[in-house]
Formats: C-alpha cells, structure tokens, sequence
C-alpha cells in the first residue's frame, strides 16, 4: 500500500470533495505532507488520516474553521473540552431557533387548514381568547403599498431577522367603524404566535365577537363592513372596540385569487 497518496485519492478515501481539501490547505489546518514543485501534486501521508478524522469530526459538530485551528495549535485537552463546551450551547441555541420555527410553521398550517375550511361570507359570533400584537400606529388607505408600514413595523421593534409566516392585520377604530369609514385603516398590527421573539406592545382582549371571512383582500372588504354592520343593527348588537381585519390567504401563500381569504372580527358587549 503506497505511503502517500494524491489528493484524489483522499478525497475519495475519506468522501470529501477536493475543493474542501484544498481549503483545509490554504488556512493552515491539513497541509500536505509533501508538494511535488513541478507539478503542484499535493500528497498526504497515512499519518494525517488521524487528523483528517478529527478535523471532520469537528466540522460535523458544525465547529467553525478558526476554533479548529485553535485546537491544533494548542493540541491540548482542556482546550478540546472549552471548545465542545462551548460549541454545544450554540448547538442547544440553534436548537432552541429551530423549535420557534417549528411552533410558527405548526401555527401557519392551523390558520391555513382553518382558512380553506371554514364556511365564507357567514357571520358568526364566536368567543375568542385574548391575544398578543405589536401595534403600529400608522394610517393605512385602501390601494396604499402595506409593504412599507410593515416593513417599518418589523423593524421598530427589532422583527427583521424572525421566520416571518404572514400574520399582519388591520385595524379600524371604533368611530370610524360605527361613522361607515371603511377604506383609511388606523394602524397595523403583527399577531404574535407560539415561538416569537419580541415583547408585544398590545393585545387584543378576549371576549365576544362578530366575525365574517370572505373570498377576496383589503379591496373587497367595503362590502363586508357593511354587512357586519347591519347585522349588529338587526341584532341590537353594541360594538364595543375596534375592527381587525386580517388576511389569512393571500399573495404571500398563492398567486390564485380566487383561494384569497379575509376576515373580519369586531368586539361586541355581552348580553
């Protein structure tokens, strides 16, 4: 058996790709054992499999390049404690992101199930829990770009970075609501679910409410005021807080408008 082999060689030996090696190479952490100068042949010893082993142990941990380094230098086991001590709590970090992310996704496909599932353009009353936001205080006209108020809510209270699932609503005071102001919406609101970050700046109190979902956006919710209002009226029904309105299908999930779901929740006083 040859004492020294290619880089080709080890690449298929060990399962890793050459443009890898050579990287291991450049920064200083498995450098040939020799270097033919003519051809610029790279070859490894069979004393360097042990090294190599360690090295994809270590990256399989997902340690970064410059700890391993590290490692080798000192070639000390206090060091190799303090540095898998420490990769394990970014490991448990990632594991604890990975556990928000899931709960979101969990939530998503909820809404999503009970979007497509529930019955359209029937008024219900319903008792719902009370709920986290974080409120943004900007006026929102039918046709304006929502993109940009959201984007500005997202990064006022520090959002930018979080798995985002679509969960933005609008909210129309009471006056405006009761004064048949439907199109200039008075600030934006992010639901929080299961697994975000970031301290809610308000909530939505629990209670009893009316509620409609349709086909359609923001566009087509003229109508559905009007009908969540004359129901109120024919029912003695006293609004007690302003309306949310909150997309639940839209262009963010499908570019099908027909599958677009919107709903419409607004307080009423109990009995």
């Amino acid at each position: 058996m040859n004492r020294f082999f290619t880089i080709g060689q080890l690449s298929k030996l060990f399962n890793i790709k050459i443009p890898t090696l050579r990287y291991y190479d450049e920064v200083g952490i498995l450098k040939p054992e020799k270097v033919n100068h003519r051809t610029n042949y790279r070859y490894y010893s069979t004393q360097q499999f042990e090294r190599l082993n360690v090295i994809s142990y270590l990256r399989a941990l997902d340690m970064p390049i410059e700890m391993i380094k590290d490692f080798f230098e000192a070639r000390d086991i206090v060091k190799l404690e303090e540095m898998l001590k420490e990769q394990k709590i970014q490991i448990q970090n990632q594991i604890k992101t990975l556990e928000k992310i899931d709960h979101r996704i969990d939530a998503r496909i909820s809404q999503v199930e009970d979007a497509t599932n529930s019955g359209l353009d029937k008024i219900e009353i319903v008792n719902l829990p009370e709920v986290a936001v974080i409120y943004l205080d900007e006026n929102y006209r039918l046709n304006d770009d929502i993109e940009l108020p959201i984007t500005a809510l997202r990064k006022e209270f520090g959002m930018e970075k979080n798995i985002f699932l679509g969960k933005i609503a609008l909210m129309l005071s009471q006056d405006k609501l009761i004064s048949g102001i439907f199109d200039n919406y008075d600030g934006l609101l992010l639901i929080m679910e299961p697994g975000d970050d970031g301290v809610a700046s308000n909530k939505l109190k629990s209670g009893r409410y009316i509620r409609l979902r349709f086909h359609g956006t923001h566009n087509v919710a003229i109508d559905q005021y009007q009908k969540l209002l004359s129901y109120c009226q024919k029912h003695n029904f006293e609004i007690n807080g302003p309306a949310i309105e909150t997309a639940l299908i839209d262009y963010g999930i499908t570019d099908d408008l027909s599958k677009y779901v919107t709903e419409i929740r607004i307080p009423i006083k109990n009995d």
